[in-house]
């Protein structure tokens, strides 16, 4: 797919109705004409996994979070041309916007695909996943809500699990200290199939409140 006439930033602003730029809840239901489930993707980068998502489960509601202004730009596009009436697209940090936009227990699913991992040392505390932004996540969680996060980076992904599981609210899906090393049955992101190609080795970690 070209996106060589991909609309502006200030034009999706004003004119799509699947972009948000809010600083305050919006009314969910209003929006998406519906109750069905929220559902949060955290970082959605070109939107693979987001969009089809949306197309997979229709009576489900998708909301991708994200600041990057030309991923944004590519997505509206892509949810325009395939009619993906059941996704929202939200621009901004998600550890500003989350706290504000969603009312404790009401999302079903947050998904948090390939986080950076900022490698080097001194730039750690850039990291998205931090015990207080886990305990954000967990209020806003339904009861029985599912938080999924893949990584490819083994040292991000053992410090996100010692995060998530010092955090009381939430359990480990697959056992206290247990990763997934094979995910099925979801959609595959951009990087996921590129680190799949490449042979490497890809962390899934599920928690449950």
């Amino acid at each position: 797919m070209s996106f060589k006439n991909l609309i502006s930033f200030e034009e999706i602003a004003e004119n799509s109705s699947n972009f948000l730029d809010v600083e305050a809840r919006p009314n969910w239901e209003s929006l998406f004409g519906n109750r069905n489930p929220l559902n949060l993707e955290i970082g959605f980068g070109v939107g693979n996994f987001l969009i089809e998502m949306g197309i997979r489960v229709p009576d489900e509601n998708f909301i991708g979070i994200d600041f990057y202004h030309k991923g944004i730009r590519k997505v509206i596009t892509r949810i325009d041309k395939h009619e993906v009436y059941n996704a929202r697209i939200i621009y901004g940090d998600a550890k500003k916007k989350i706290p504000l936009l969603f009312n404790p227990e009401e999302v079903s699913r947050i998904y948090i695909n390939f986080p950076d991992p900022w490698p080097k040392k001194k730039h750690h505390k850039r990291r998205l996943i931090k015990p207080d932004f886990i305990k954000v996540l967990a209020e806003k969680l339904k009861p029985s809500g599912e938080i999924h996060i893949a990584t490819d980076h083994e040292a991000y992904a053992i410090e996100i699990l010692e995060f998530f599981e010092n955090e009381q609210a939430l359990k480990n899906k697959n056992g206290i200290g247990t990763f997934l090393f094979q995910k099925e049955g979801v959609p595959k992101s951009k990087y996921e199939k590129k680190f799949i190609y490449a042979g490497e080795r890809i962390f899934y970690l599920e928690f449950q409140k």
